[in-house]
C-alpha cells in the first residue's frame, strides 16, 4: 500500500508543472483585471444618464480575493443604488471551468452571472475524454478576444450578449424578481 501511495504523490508532483506550462500568470491578471474595467465601463455608461440626474448611484469597494493560481490580490465590487435598493456586482474569480472569468450581480429579488467566454459561443461546451484518449480540439479564440456575457440560470444554461439593454434588463430582474 505504501509503494501506490508514494507512486499517487510521485506522479502528482511531476503533473503539478503540467498544467501552467506557457502560462503567465502576470499575463492572466492583468486580462482578468482589464476585463472587470470593460464591464464596469459598460455598467457605468449604461446607467450614466440616471447616475447625473442622481437616479442611480454607483459605488466601488476593493475586496479581497484569492485563487489558488493567482494567490491574493485585491479586485473591486461595485454597488449600484436604486432608491433603497442596493445590486452589488462582486468578481467570483477567473481561471475558472469554461470561462476566463466570472462576477455575479446580486440584488434584493435575485441574481445574475457574467461571463467571460468565447465571443461566438451561445452556451457552455464540455467535452468529456476517457483514459489517454487525446481529445480533440475545436478551434477557440484567442483569450484577449473572449467577451462578457449573460448565464441564464440551469440547468439550461445559454449565453446572452451583453448589451447596455440586456444588462438593464438583468439589472431590474434581480431587483424585481
Amino acid at each position: 500500500m505504501t509503494d501506490k501511495f508514494e507512486e499517487f504523490i510521485r506522479k502528482q508532483n511531476e503533473l503539478s508543472g503540467d498544467g501552467d506550462q506557457g502560462l503567465d500568470l502576470q499575463t492572466e491578471k492583468d486580462m482578468w483585471f482589464a476585463k472587470l474595467n470593460e464591464l464596469y465601463a459598460l455598467v457605468s455608461d449604461s446607467l450614466k444618464e440616471y447616475t447625473s440626474a442622481n437616479l442611480a448611484k454607483i459605488d466601488f469597494r476593493d475586496i479581497a480575493m484569492t485563487e489558488e493560481l493567482i494567490g491574493a490580490y485585491t479586485m473591486q465590487e461595485a454597488q449600484i443604488s436604486l432608491g433603497r435598493q442596493i445590486v452589488k456586482l462582486t468578481p467570483i474569480g477567473t481561471f475558472l471551468i469554461g470561462a476566463r472569468g466570472r462576477v455575479d450581480m446580486k440584488g434584493p429579488r435575485g441574481m445574475a452571472r457574467f461571463l467571460i467566454v468565447p465571443p461566438d459561443s451561445r452556451e457552455p461546451r464540455i467535452r468529456v475524454t476517457f483514459g489517454d484518449t487525446p481529445a480533440v480540439a475545436d478551434p477557440v479564440a484567442p483569450p484577449e478576444t473572449w467577451v462578457w456575457k449573460i448565464a441564464t440560470a440551469p440547468p439550461r444554461v445559454t449565453y446572452i450578449d451583453l448589451t447596455k439593454e440586456s444588462f438593464r434588463e438583468a439589472l431590474m430582474g434581480v431587483v424585481n424578481g
